[in-house]
C-alpha cells in the first residue's frame, strides 16, 4: 500500500469516526483478523457498539469506498457510503432502544 492509500483509508477512517462521535456511538479501531498476501481491501476495521455483544464492523478501503457488515457478517445493503452510515446508525440506535424496553 503506497502513501496515498493509507492517506485516503486514514481520511475516511476519521470520517467514519465523527459520524460516530456526532451520534454517541462508543467503536474501537481495529486491524482484520487475517492479513490476507496480496493485501486486505480494509486495512484498519472499524468495530461499533450497537448493543450488547452485537458490533457492527465498518470497513473503509483505500479506493475511496465504504461498507458496513452487520455482526453475523452480513454486509448492510443500505450502507455504501460515510453519509449513509450517518442516516442508518440513528435507526439502529431507535430499534436498540425499543429492544432494552421489553
Amino acid at each position: 500500500m503506497n502513501k496515498g492509500q493509507q492517506q485516503i483509508i486514514a481520511e475516511k477512517i476519521g470520517s467514519t469516526v465523527r459520524v460516530l462521535e456526532l451520534l454517541g456511538f462508543d467503536y474501537e479501531i481495529t486491524n482484520p483478523k487475517r492479513i490476507r498476501a496480496k493485501g486486505n481491501k480494509s486495512p484498519r476495521i472499524v468495530r461499533v457498539h450497537v448493543g450488547e455483544k452485537k458490533p457492527l464492523w465498518v470497513f473503509n478501503s483505500a479506493e475511496g469506498y465504504t461498507w458496513a457488515n452487520d455482526h453475523n457478517g452480513k454486509p448492510i445493503p443500505q450502507v455504501t457510503t460515510i453519509e449513509d452510515l450517518y442516516v442508518y446508525l440513528p435507526e439502529k440506535k431507535i430499534t436498540m432502544k425499543k429492544a432494552r424496553k421489553r
